[in-house]
């Protein structure tokens, strides 16, 4: 879900930085569908629905509806100097060019601030503080990656690590927080096996998963803590995107969260995906430039 709706997000953004026309394609489905759906084996086929109706972008009106089609597998700069020798494209003869891209990232990560224009559109308000507590909201992405990729899950250690330094930067400004944590845990012992609902044939043997490969006992440390389990994806992403400050894990699902939080300060481990420079980095051991965070702090 997080990769389908990065796609979208991020084609979008890369129209708005080229000055392009933006055609919108909702999504068709779903495959990997949340860790409750792969512990029952089972994905509903209108998942997609209510992520369709939720970030839903109007496409430009369109000069013309004569063009020509070309499918662009990773959209680059090299593809875009390679339209001026194709017929019939724009900056060719002049004419209108139809790209379909699958993937705008040779774009977007070299010019990753092009995601600010999403703040305009997210379909999230920002929330006034008006002396509730700050909202950190820490996703922990888990799920499908107990199975396949499992590399690519951030220790929990990193995750306290750097929910241990938002809470010291916090005290020391006497700014008043809630924590949250988001994630996905089983709920009992299962086996995923080669063409599992999500999985397909990414895996070559079963692979069993069980509640005790995601404990949370070192988040125990955190103060102020509230757990938010195995919740609705769509809830969950509300709830990062509306966050005053969001720690990302490696994932798309955290970058869209990211790019669509209006107001919210975002610290990001760098990944595969070039974060924009509003973003704060965040060191292996979960350091980074407090005094950015306290400054965001002491905002009403």
């Amino acid at each position: 879900m997080g990769a389908q709706l990065q796609r979208i997000y991020g084609t979008y953004a890369v129209s708005r930085l080229l000055g392009a026309h933006y055609l919108h394609s909702p999504l068709f489905r779903v495959d990997y569908q949340g860790l409750s759906a792969l512990e029952e084996n089972v994905n509903d086929p209108r998942y997609h629905d209510a992520f369709n109706e939720l970030c839903w972008i109007d496409s430009d009106v369109l000069p013309t509806d004569v063009f020509r089609t070309m499918e662009v597998a990773n959209l680059t700069t090299e593809v875009l100097d390679g339209l001026e020798t194709v017929p019939g494209s724009a900056g060719g003869d002049g004419g209108m060019c139809l790209l379909k891209v699958t993937l705008p990232y040779g774009i977007a990560d070299r010019f990753p601030d092009c995601y600010d224009v999403c703040k305009e559109i997210s379909p999230f308000a920002s929330v006034p503080r008006r002396g509730r507590p700050l909202r950190v909201a820490i996703h922990v992405r888990q799920g499908d990656l107990m199975v396949v990729e499992s590399h690519r899950m951030l220790p929990h250690g990193y995750s306290v690590a750097v929910a241990q330094h938002v809470a010291g930067a916090l005290d020391a400004v006497e700014v008043e927080y809630q924590m949250e944590l988001h994630t996905e845990i089983p709920t009992r012992e299962f086996a995923v096996t080669p063409g599992h609902v999500g999985i397909g044939d990414h895996i070559s043997a079963p692979v069993v998963v069980n509640p005790e490969m995601s404990s949370l006992q070192e988040f125990s440390v955190l103060p102020s803590l509230k757990l938010f389990v195995n919740e609705r994806a769509i809830d969950c992403l509300r709830k990062l995107a509306t966050a005053d400050v969001l720690v990302m894990s490696r994932s798309s699902f955290s970058y869209v969260a990211a790019v669509l939080n209006r107001n919210g300060v975002v610290l990001y481990h760098p990944f595969w995906h070039s974060g924009p420079s509003s973003w704060i980095p965040v060191g292996p051991s979960g350091d980074f430039d407090q005094l950015l965070l306290q400054a965001a702090g002491r905002a009403p």
